[in-house]
């Protein structure tokens, strides 16, 4: 059996919520392990209106793998809305700037225009036919990618984030060391002024 991540998406909301149901309701018949109904909003935040697991909201999936994967799609505008802990790998990257790349958040990313909604699932398929014959006969599209390579790319960018939030630790402690080293001087200089004139 493979494991995979993949988008969903359909020709219209409608479409989208309708073949959400039917892959919940026949989750085994399909390998499928999780999935979340995704909402991309015209100003590019998301929503997550559905889950398998119960989880509805602004908020990401508890720490799921789906969950992360919509903090990094939502990037820096997750952040402002206080998404949970999956939405930190999400800092570096904002889906509307991405090129037209092969990497796993670029691909996800064209899948969910803003304005739209698509169905994010992980699965666990002996091949993938049976799902692409769903989404087929629902009018959809897939782009579906190795579990390996999702998380391969979520672990770069939670890397890329630990050292972003370290070099901008770092250029904080030398400024302020700067700031206070400018202020000193100004010190020095001022009390120089006040012997030179006595």
């Amino acid at each position: 059996m493979s494991e995979y991540v993949a988008v969903i998406s359909l020709p219209t909301r409608a479409a989208t919520y309708e073949e959400y149901s039917e892959l919940k309701n026949t989750a085994d018949t399909y390998g499928v392990i999780s999935s979340a109904l995704v909402e991309r909003n015209a100003d590019g935040t998301y929503d997550i209106p559905e889950t398998t697991d119960g989880t509805t909201g602004t908020g990401t999936l508890s720490g799921s793998l789906i969950g992360m994967l919509v903090g990094v799609l939502g990037g820096p505008v997750g952040m402002l809305l206080g998404m949970s802990v999956g939405t930190a790998t999400g800092a570096l990257v904002d889906a509307s700037n991405l090129d037209d790349s092969d990497d796993v958040i670029s691909l996800f990313a064209q899948q969910l225009p803003p304005g739209n909604n698509a169905i994010i699932v992980q699965t666990e398929e002996p091949t993938t036919d049976a799902l692409d014959a769903q989404v087929a006969r629902a009018g959809g599209r897939i782009a579906r990618r190795p579990l390996d390579e999702v998380l391969s790319e979520l672990e770069a960018q939670q890397d890329a984030a630990d050292a972003a939030a370290k070099a901008a630790r770092k250029a904080a402690h030398e400024q302020k060391k700067q700031e206070r080293h400018e202020k000193n001087e100004d010190r020095i200089n001022a009390l120089k002024a006040k012997f030179q004139r006595d």
